[in-house]
């Protein structure tokens, strides 16, 4: 066997081993999530994780600690250290909240950035107002502003929307099978959550809008 035969087998069998840990590794992905909402954004998140057959090893959505986006990145911070304190730590932290009527959004969301940016990668994923623009997302595009109106706050006005789509008029905070409902509309809602984003970036609005749509398409990655 010539030397140029062997060190081609040799590195055949290099990248051979490579692509075996770049396997092994993909399939050890572990992400946090971490909801201002306790009943309405992890219900719908694990729906989505039972539902796609994704591990709890791979993905573990964390109890609410308080429903603020400043409580939600620092409890996300606080449980992504201890990880990494153990030598194992999440590849990536998904911090959900809202913009409602939060003064602390604009500084969660910069604390975030600020985080990933010294190595703790900390993802805000973001609704505004809340999260149930994600949801009126799955029938069809939506980019009129929502605003508070007589005893009605914007988040509400949001869900009087959502309750006039089919299917959805008993639609209540903390229903355990929105996703079960609506998961037949999913790419659809992918789809308008990109076109209001891309009317958001070319109007420089932000209202309505939401990220959630990105954190799915992670989440999907990882289903069968």
């Amino acid at each position: 066997m010539g030397s140029d035969d062997l060190f081609h087998k040799r590195k055949a069998r290099s990248n051979a081993a490579l692509q075996r840990q770049q396997k092994q590794r993909a399939q050890n992905i572990r992400y946090l999530i971490v909801c201002e909402g306790a009943k309405t954004e992890p219900y719908y998140f694990q729906g989505l994780l039972d539902d796609r057959g994704i591990r709890p090893t791979s993905v573990r959505i964390a109890s609410n600690q308080g429903a603020s986006p400043d409580r939600v990145v620092e409890h996300a911070l606080r449980l992504y250290e201890e990880d990494a304190h153990l030598g194992d730590p999440y590849d990536a932290v998904y911090c959900v909240f809202d913009r409602d009527k939060h003064t602390t959004f604009d500084a969660s969301v910069q604390r975030t950035k600020d985080c990933s940016a010294h190595g703790k990668p900390l993802i805000a994923i973001t609704s505004t107002p809340c999260f149930e623009v994600w949801l009126l997302l799955h029938f069809g595009y939506w980019d009129q502003p929502f605003h508070a109106a007589g005893k009605k706050s914007v988040g509400d006005q949001v869900v009087t929307q959502l309750r006039k789509k089919a299917g959805m008029a008993q639609y209540g905070k903390g229903q355990k099978d929105v996703y079960a409902q609506l998961k037949n509309r999913l790419d659809s809602a992918l789809t308008q959550a990109e076109r209001l984003r891309q009317h958001g970036q070319a109007s420089a609005s932000i209202n309505p809008a939401t990220e959630v749509d990105q954190l799915v398409r992670v989440l999907l990655t990882l289903g069968r």
